[in-house]
Formats: C-alpha cells, structure tokens, sequence
C-alpha cells in the first residue's frame, strides 16, 4: 500500500467543501487501495445519457419471411457465439396471432438454459412483438426464435435479432 500527494486544487478543495478539517500537515493524500465511498454534493453531477447501442450489420439474424411455417420452425437464430456479455434488439411480426419461443440453447442444442414465450400477431393484442435484452452466453451458445404450433393458411412469420457484443 502506498500513499500519492493530491496536488490537484480541485481535489483539495473538494476535500475542504467536505469538512475534513484540519487538513493533515502533510497535505491530503491518496491511498492506492480502492475502498468504496459515496460523495453527495450539490454541486458537482454526473450526466447519463440513454443510447440505442450502435450495430454492426454482420449480427442481423433472420430466417427472412416465412410462409405458412410448420411447428417449431426457427425464424432466427443467432448461431454460436463466443462468450460473452450481449445486447440483443428483436422484432416479431406475424399477420396471424401466433405463440413463439425466444429460447438460450446450449452449446450442443440439446438443452434451454432458458426460454420465454409469447404472444405476438395480429389479433393478439400484441401486433409487432419488439425488445432488448442484456444477458451472458456461454461459449457456442446461441439465441433461437420458434413459433410453437403450424401457422395458418396464408400466414407469414418474420422474426429479425440483432445481436451485438457488449
């Protein structure tokens, strides 16, 4: 452990503002050790600012649309993946009310590590089925979009992922 002189005025008169008195005959120092601290002060704030992740066009992951689609087909899947943490934007369209999987498979697709359903299409009271997700993936693991029972006469299924490391 090693202690490093604050020269900086702005951190010693922040340490002034603060009440630490009386300042040490050595001046202020910091210590190499991080230990975690809250500071609140009216005047100083920080600025966070909500962005659309920014996409590569090479994670766009779509079967295209499909016709008529027979139980348990996949309308996208990510493929494998190298381990990770992602952030995932996805749109499900259907022209007919439809049940559909998203589904995390493991790296042999025999397995979910999990899955959600939901409903989505015209007529369930959810058109356009759009999200983002966060999440971790395990190396070769991948990201699948299924409808779960046959699409009606004249249907068409298009689910698009878009998958970008984070």
């Amino acid at each position: 452990m090693a202690l490093w002189r604050i020269t900086n005025t702005f951190f010693t008169g922040l340490i002034n503002r603060l009440g630490v008195r009386p300042p040490p005959r050595d001046g202020f120092a910091l210590i190499d050790t991080i230990q975690p601290v809250t500071l609140v002060d009216a005047d100083i704030s920080l600025g966070a600012v909500d962005t659309t992740p920014l996409f590569d066009v090479g994670q766009f992951f779509s079967a295209g649309e499909t016709a008529v689609p027979g139980a348990g087909t996949r309308l996208a899947t990510t493929g494998a993946q190298v381990a990770g943490n992602y952030t995932m934007v996805m749109s499900i369209s259907i022209n007919e009310a439809a049940s559909i999987r998203i589904r995390r498979r493991n790296a042999a697709d025999t397995a979910d590590v999990w899955a959600i359903r939901v409903q989505v299409g015209q007529g369930s009271g959810n058109p356009t089925y759009r999200d983002s997700w966060r999440f971790t993936l395990a190396a070769n693991e991948f990201v699948v979009v299924e409808n779960v029972n046959a699409g009606g006469a004249g249907s068409v299924y298009h689910a698009v992922l878009i998958l970008v490391p984070s």
